[in-house]
């Protein structure tokens, strides 16, 4: 009798576990990929950022090194079609003097502006050596809009930037969190006291207009907190992270007007008054501190862990959970087929899931350097 029951009780427990869904499959589109002696890295190597698909159905996105005409040079602008034919659509690369004047590294921000072009902001670079702010059209041409580092004090420092609701552009760095237009005008909108920390991370304008972020809190004991502010500048710490606990990725708002994010100690609720909530905590195999997250067309969360899946590798998970915390599916990365470490994924117009992982894939016959990679979930977007 006692194995039957033993039978029976374990067979009550499974049913009554979520079941997980199968994942999607995950696909190589292309491998940034340098030639066997690191001589010639055309397209660059090490993409970074989430892609952008603007209105031609392309994909952009920026890689870290590289690029055209030298594997010296300093990162490049790639365009992708949905089938995976990618080029460099531009390349920072140096000059006589080994400088680049046109800004290097182009891995801080990435966005999509009002009039269809692509403006982005770089680690390094310029004529302060401190990162540019620049523009691209779809068809390549390139404007320098701003040089970092090169007011008084040096307020204007590089950080991630979001397209406003106005046209213009914000980001926050440190104590500052400034405007950018797309003529490359600096101007700050808030400063935040040394008291309560510093800004990090990319900010997001909620549907009421305020911009919410994160930042690192001036107390040693604790870590990442959760903000708004308000137009009018009103500040307002909605929720500071106890001790050893931050966030790993970016802030997205749903469709139920809650915001979601991932930290350290998972997938968590933000609520516009401040209510706080981890919805799922992530396990190991699922993908431990996501590093990005979105809300699909099916109402779901979608996210990449950078670091998830089985030890010692731990190549990087695909995720999927409702809002409500029901964890759905994971899928691990496989290095030499799909890349490593995702750190960028969107949506396309197609239903799928296009992005870029930073490390692995497969190049015959050249060393692979990262993966624009394609996700079938055949989703039906809102038209």
């Amino acid at each position: 009798m006692k194995p039957l029951l033993g039978f029976l009780a374990s067979l009550a427990m499974a049913i009554s576990l979520p079941a997980q869904t199968s994942p999607p499959p995950v696909s190589q589109l292309f491998a940034f990929s340098c030639s066997a002696n690191f001589s010639s890295c055309p397209e660059g190597m090490d993409p970074t950022l989430s892609p952008i698909q603007l209105a031609d159905g392309n994909f952009y996105g920026v890689t870290w090194w590289a690029g055209k005409g030298s594997s010296n040079n300093g990162g490049t602008v790639w365009k992708a079609t949905p089938s995976g034919q990618v080029t460099a659509l531009y390349t920072f690369d140096f000059n006589a003097s080994g400088k680049f004047p046109n800004g290097e590294n182009p891995v801080i921000g990435f966005a999509a502006g009002t009039d269809g072009n692509l403006y982005g902001i770089t680690e390094s670079g310029g004529s302060a050596n401190a990162g540019v702010m620049y523009k691209l059209t779809p068809s390549g041409s390139f404007e320098l809009l701003h040089n970092f580092c090169t007011l008084s004090g040096c307020p204007d420092t590089p950080a991630p930037i979001i397209l406003g609701k106005d046209g213009n552009f914000y980001g926050a760095q440190f104590q500052t969190l400034f405007q950018l237009t797309p003529q490359g005008d600096w101007s700050q909108v808030y400063s935040l006291s040394s008291a309560v920390g510093s800004f990090s991370g990319q900010l997001i304008q909620g549907s009421d207009g305020n911009f919410y972020g994160t930042g690192r809190s001036a107390s040693e004991l604790c870590g990442s907190f959760l903000f708004r502010l308000t137009p009018s500048g009103q500040f307002t710490v909605l929720y500071t992270f106890p001790e050893f606990e931050e966030t790993t990725s970016n802030l997205i708002e749903a469709s139920d007007g809650n915001f979601y994010g991932g930290s350290t100690a998972g997938i968590f609720r933000l609520t516009p008054s401040g209510g706080f909530k981890i919805i799922h905590q992530m396990t190991q195999a699922q993908g431990p501190s996501p590093s990005r997250l979105l809300q699909a067309s099916d109402g779901n969360l979608w996210g990449l862990s950078v670091d998830g899946g089985t030890a010692p590798n731990r190549p990087g998970t695909l995720f999927t959970l409702t809002t409500a915390g029901k964890f759905l599916s994971s899928e691990e990365f496989n290095c030499a087929k799909d890349g490593c470490n995702p750190l960028g994924m969107v949506e396309g117009s197609d239903g799928n899931f296009y992005g870029n992982a930073i490390t692995g894939g497969s190049a015959s016959g050249r060393s692979p350097l990262g993966t624009f990679f394609k996700v079938e979930a055949g989703l039906t977007p809102p038209q």
